[in-house]
């Protein structure tokens, strides 16, 4: 049975063509209320499948890094708003992987698959099995990476504009030998990130002392292994590819003798829950997870509903939140 068309639909509800249409393309325009109601009336009037609740799978990559539980949260939540249930899972080294969770999903009629940070996030990985899914018609959004030429919805932070940020202001505090403590190097985010700070740091002072990257992984440990590297090469402020990052560049100053960010500023990424509670307070580049998580759900929606719509590549603007852990450069 096909859809009813936008006007149908508008007609029913009393409504405007446009508003519909911008409420089923996630489209700003339209308050909260409004959008509530039109979501509503097409439910009274049997214009949203009625059938079971659809059930969808969110997957990401650990739980350890608090963006993620959050960004899940978020997406559930948002998700719940659209009448749809979201199971949650986790992958990691030790436990189930992305595939095994997606596996496990299908063969239980799995409706759709929200990914987050999975191999979609490695440009070098073996993506068949997103292809699979493709063929099977299971709707997928992928969040924090993308497939070529894989006709899903994706959506990203611009990562590199998140790095230039940071290097900007610290800059402008007077900080010259700028570090960047940066996650594995095969994830597409790492790569973007490693781009925007490489051309910001050019821009600012005409070149780049590779001395000043580490590549390392998003963890506490992670973190301080990479800053005590470059506290070695002389850096006075460290930009680190996560909170937890940073949480963990902070511990390296501190044992190195250096106070933050008295001597030594530090910048996180992500503005967890961590950032506003470490100590001191973190600066750091804010994925906007709330607009992110109304992305995936509206793309998931549609697709689930069966409504036309392009799949669409959504890349939000990060935003930095100055805290306290970041000050005037000054000799070490």
């Amino acid at each position: 049975m096909s859809r009813p068309s936008v006007r149908t639909i508008a007609t029913r509800l009393g409504v405007s063509a446009a508003t519909v249409s911008r409420v089923l393309n996630g489209r700003p325009g339209v308050s909260e209320e409004l959008r509530a109601k039109v979501l509503r009336g097409m439910r009274e009037h049997g214009l949203i499948a009625p059938a079971a609740e659809p059930f969808v799978g969110i997957i990401v990559p650990e739980l350890d890094n608090p963006v993620f539980p959050l960004l899940a949260g978020a997406i559930e939540a948002k998700l719940g708003g659209h009448g749809v249930t979201a199971l949650i899972g986790s992958s990691t080294a030790k436990g189930p992987t992305e595939l095994d969770y997606i596996s496990a999903l299908v063969r239980r009629g799995i409706q759709g698959l929200v990914l987050v940070s999975g191999r979609h996030a490695n440009p070098a990985a073996d993506h068949g099995f997103y292809w699979q899914l493709h063929q099977q018609r299971i709707p997928m959004v992928l969040v924090g990476g993308q497939v070529a030429d894989l006709p899903v919805s994706t959506v990203t932070t611009d990562e590199a504009a998140g790095a230039a940020m940071a290097v900007a202001h610290l800059r402008e505090l007077g900080h010259e030998r700028i570090g960047l403590a940066g996650g594995q190097g095969y994830l597409r985010p790492s790569q973007n990130r490693l781009t925007g700070w490489r051309r910001e740091m050019r821009r600012s002072f005409g070149s780049v002392d590779d001395a000043l990257y580490v590549e390392s992984d998003y963890s506490l440990t992670g973190g301080h292994a990479a800053a005590r590297r470059l506290l070695a090469a002389g850096a006075t402020a460290v930009i680190a590819g996560s909170d937890l990052m940073a949480l963990g560049a902070v511990a390296a100053a501190r044992e190195a003798g250096l106070q933050v960010p008295g001597k030594v500023s530090v910048v996180g990424y992500d503005d967890s829950y961590l950032a506003v509670h470490g100590d001191p307070a973190l600066t750091t580049v804010q994925q906007p997870v709330e607009a992110m998580a109304a992305a995936v759900a509206t793309a998931m929606w549609q697709s689930l509903q069966g409504y036309h719509a392009p799949h669409v590549d959504h890349v939000f603007a990060p935003r930095l939140v100055v805290r306290s852990s970041t000050g005037r450069a000054r000799d070490l």
